[in-house]
C-alpha cells in the first residue's frame, strides 16, 4: 500500500517560505551585529528541518542545497568561519533560490536544478578555506573545551500516526551513523496480531547506542523536524560504564539529561492551539458567507423597526441579541483575515541591503508599527506599491554619501517605514531624509516630454499631480533601478484600486514623506447612503469629512471652472452625483453637500438626500457584471435593493480640473 506524500505538500510549502522568511531576517541582522550564535543555531535548525522535510517528501534538489547550506551555517555557528560578506552573500542567494524552488514545486512546475549547481560549488569553497580549522578556530576552543568521544544511549519511540506525515524512522537512523558508531535495536513489543494490524501505523520503538563527538544538542536536531510526534529520551552514559540493558528513560530523566518530545495526543492538541494553517480559499469563503449574513441581518432589522415596542417586546429583544451575535461574529471572523504588516514591511531589509549595495549608497533601513494588522487582501495588494515607493526613496531620494556629507548630512541616508491605526483607517509613512523633490527639476522636465504646457499656476499640488502622470520621470537616464516613467503612477493607482489615497509631502535638502491612507478591510464597509433622483449610493465613511445643508449664497459659480462652496475661508470644487451618474428627474428642494477628502484633494458632492448609515458589504463589479465608471462595487441594501459604492478616488481624480479658486476670482465672478 503506498502512501499518498501530496497532500502533506501545502503544509511543507507554507512552514517552509515561513521558515525561509525568519532565516532572510536573521542573516541580515548577523551581517549587521556580527557573530550570534544564539541566530546561527536557530538558522541552522530552519535549515536542517527544512531538509529533512524536503528529503522525506520527495524533494531531493532541496534537500541537497540545504544540506550544504547546512555545513556552512554549522561552521560559522562553530565560530570556524568568520561571518563575512562573502558567506552571508551566498547564503541569502541560497535562501533565494530555495524559495524559488518551492514557489515551483507549489504551482507544479519543474525546478531549475543547475540554478543552484553554482551556488552549491560556492558553498564547498567556503568550506574548503576552513578546513583545519580556519582563522577562528581559536575562539571556538576558547567557547568549549576539546571533545572527545561519548556514550549515549537514545531511546526513540515515534506516534503511531508517525507515518501519515510521510516519516521514516530509517532516515533518522542514518543521519545519527554520520556522528559516529551506532549499533540500534528495534522494540516489538507493541506489534499487535495480524487481525488489527493497520500498514501505516507506526507500531516500532528503537534503542540506539552511538559513540559520538557530537554534544546531546546535536543529536536533538536530528529529531527536529519531528519533535512533535515523537518521544525521544537521550542519556549520556560514562565510556567506561556498560550500558543497562534496559530503557533508558527512567534514568535519563531522573538525571534531567532527557527530552521527551510532544509525541503524546495532549501535547500534540496543545501545539495546535498556537497556529493553525487554513487554506486561503476557506477563510474567503466563510468572510463571504459572513457578508451574506450582514445583508439578511439587515434586512431582518429594517423589518423590525415596524414592531411596537411593547406588544412585540419578546421579538424586540430577540432581534436585538442577534444583531450583537452577528456584531461578534463578523469582528471575529474578520480579525481571522488580519495579518500584521510585517508580512510586507519584512521583505524590505533585504531589498534596501541589496539596491544600496548596487547604487553604492550608505542607507539605515527603520521599520516600526509592523505588528499592526490590516486586511489579507488589502496586505497582499500593497507589495508592489510599497516596493516601487522603497526603490523611489532609495534611487531618487537619499544621496551619495559623498553628496551627503558636502551638504552636512551624515554619510548613511535613513529610510523610515511605519504603520499604525489612526482613526478607523490604516496609514503608512514612507520617510526618506534625501534631497527632496525638486519643483524646478519637475517643472522643467514636465514641459519637455509635454505633460505641462505652461509653466503658469504650477503650485505644489500641480507638482505632486504631475509625479503621479503615466510616463513621468526625472531620472536623465533608463537603468534596471528607474528612469522608464512607471512607479509612482503604479502606486497611485494600487493604492486607489484599494479605497486609499496617496499623499505626498517633500522639502527640498530635507527629504520626503509618502503617506498611504487605507480602510480596514475590503469585505465590509461603513457607508453613508445617499439618495440622487430615485437611485440610491453608498458613500464610505471615511472619505467623508462633513455633511451640510447650505444656502445659495455659499456656492457660486465661476466661469470656466464650475461652482465652488465657500466654506469657512476655504473655496470647495462641488461636483453634483446627477452629473456624473448621467440621471435625469426633478432637482431637490434642498439639497445636502457633503465634503470628501481623497487624493490629497478637498471636494463637495451634491446629494439630493441622505438616508443614514450602515455596514454594507462590499461586492465586485467587475465580478459580478462589468466595469462602471465611477463605481467601485456594489451592495444589497435592507430593502432588497442593489445599491452602488462610489468610487470617490476616481471621481476626485476625473474632476481635477475644477481647480480651487482664489477669493478674488469667486469675487470677480460673483
Amino acid at each position: 500500500m503506498s502512501l499518498d506524500l501530496s497532500r502533506f505538500h501545502a503544509t511543507f510549502f507554507a512552514e517552509s517560505l515561513e521558515g525561509l522568511n525568519q532565516v532572510e531576517e536573521s542573516l541580515l541582522g548577523i551581517e549587521q551585529r556580527g557573530h550570534d550564535k544564539d541566530a546561527l543555531d536557530a538558522i541552522f535548525r530552519a535549515i536542517h528541518s527544512l531538509k529533512g522535510s524536503a528529503g522525506s517528501l520527495g524533494f531531493g534538489v532541496i534537500a541537497e542545497l540545504a544540506h550544504e547550506m547546512e555545513s556552512v551555517l554549522d561552521r560559522l555557528r562553530q565560530a570556524l568561519m568568520p561571518v563575512s560578506a562573502d558567506s552571508t552573500n551566498v547564503l541569502l542567494r541560497g535562501v533565494d533560490c530555495l524559495r524559488n524552488w518551492i514557489l515551483a514545486a507549489e504551482a507544479k512546475e519543474p525546478m531549475d536544478a543547475a540554478a543552484g549547481a553554482g551556488l552549491i560549488r560556492e558553498l564547498q569553497l567556503l568550506l574548503q578555506r576552513t578546513v583545519g580549522g580556519g582563522a577562528d578556530a581559536s575562539v571556538r576552543a576558547a567557547e568549549q573545551p576539546a571533545a572527545g568521544k561519548r556514550r549515549y544511549v537514545i531511546v526513540f519511540r515515534p506516534a503511531q500516526d508517525f507515518f501519515h506525515s510521510g516519516n521514516d524512522p530509517a532516515r533518522f537512523i542514518d543521519e545519527l551513523a554520520q556522528l559516529g558508531e551506532l549499533e540500534s535495536t528495534v522494540d516489538l513489543s507493541a506489534l499487535p496480531g495480524l487481525q488489527t494490524f493497520v500498514p501505516t501505523t507506526c507500531y516500532l520503538a528503537w534503542r540506539i547506542k552511538l559513540e559520538s563527538a557530537s554534544s546531546s544538542n546535536d543529536i536533538r536536531e536530528v529529531f527536529e523536524w519531528v519533535s512533535n510526534c515523537c518521544a525521544l529520551e537521550i542519556e549520556e552514559v560514562p565510556l567506561t560504564e556498560s550500558t543497562p540493558d534496559g530503557t533508558a528513560g527512567d534514568q535519563g530523566a531522573a538525571r534531567g539529561e532527557a527530552t521527551v518530545g510532544p509525541g503524546s495526543t495532549e501535547a500534540r492538541r496543545d501545539a495546535s492551539l498556537v497556529t493553525m494553517h487554513v487554506r486561503t480559499e476557506k477563510s474567503d469563503e466563510l468572510v463571504n458567507l459572513v457578508g451574506e449574513l450582514v445583508i439578511t441581518h439587515t434586512m431582518l432589522r429594517q423589518t423590525a423597526q415596524g414592531l411596537d415596542a411593547i406588544k412585540d417586546a419578546r421579538a424586540v429583544s430577540v432581534f436585538a441579541q442577534l444583531e450583537r451575535n452577528v456584531q461578534d461574529i463578523q469582528e471575529r471572523v474578520l480579525a481571522i483575515r488580519m495579518m500584521p504588516v510585517n508580512h510586507v514591511f519584512g521583505r524590505f531589509p533585504r531589498l534596501v541591503r541589496d539596491l544600496g549595495l548596487q547604487l553604492g549608497k550608505a542607507i539605515e533601513l527603520k521599520i516600526s508599527g509592523e505588528q499592526a494588522e490590516l486586511d489579507k487582501s488589502v496586505i497582499e495588494q500593497l507589495i508592489d506599491p510599497l516596493t516601487h515607493l522603497v526603490r523611489n526613496a532609495l534611487d531618487h531620494g537619499i544621496e551619495l554619501p559623498a553628496d551627503r556629507l558636502s551638504v552636512g548630512k551624515p554619510a548613511k541616508g535613513t529610510l523610515s517605514l511605519h504603520a499604525e491605526h489612526r482613526g478607523g483607517r490604516f496609514v503608512i509613512t514612507v520617510i526618506d531624509d534625501g534631497r527632496g523633490i525638486n519643483p524646478e527639476m519637475v517643472k522643467r522636465r514636465a514641459l519637455e516630454i509635454g505633460l505641462l504646457q505652461s509653466a503658469d499656476n504650477f503650485d505644489e499640488a500641480a507638482m505632486y499631480a504631475l509625479l503621479l502622470k503615466p510616463g513621468f520621470s526625472t531620472a536623465q537616464k533608463v537603468s534596471n533601478v528607474s528612469g522608464r516613467g512607471v512607479g509612482l503612477d503604479v502606486v497611485s493607482e494600487n493604492v486607489r484600486k484599494l479605497g486609499g489615497s496617496l499623499d505626498i509631502q517633500s522639502k527640498l535638502g530635507s527629504g520626503t514623506t509618502f503617506t498611504i491612507n487605507l480602510p480596514m478591510t475590503l469585505a465590509i464597509v461603513d457607508g453613508m447612503i445617499i439618495g440622487a433622483a430615485s437611485e440610491r449610493y453608498i458613500i464610505p465613511i471615511a472619505f467623508i469629512r462633513e455633511c451640510l445643508q447650505v444656502s445659495s449664497v455659499h456656492v457660486q459659480s465661476v466661469v470656466g471652472q464650475g461652482q465652488v462652496l465657500q466654506l469657512r475661508g476655504e473655496y470647495i470644487p462641488v461636483v453634483n452625483v446627477r452629473d456624473i451618474c448621467s440621471l435625469r428627474g426633478g432637482a431637490a428642494v434642498q439639497p445636502v453637500l457633503v465634503v470628501i477628502e481623497a487624493e490629497n484633494r478637498t471636494i463637495a458632492l451634491q446629494v439630493d438626500e441622505l438616508l443614514g448609515q450602515d455596514q454594507v458589504v462590499f461586492k465586485s463589479l467587475e465580478a459580478n457584471f462589468r466595469k462602471v465608471e465611477f463605481m467601485a462595487g456594489a451592495s444589497i441594501l435592507g430593502d432588497g435593493r442593489v445599491a452602488l459604492i462610489l468610487d470617490i478616488s476616481e471621481i476626485v481624480k476625473q474632476h481635477a480640473s475644477i481647480r480651487a479658486v482664489s477669493r478674488n476670482e469667486t469675487a470677480a465672478a460673483a
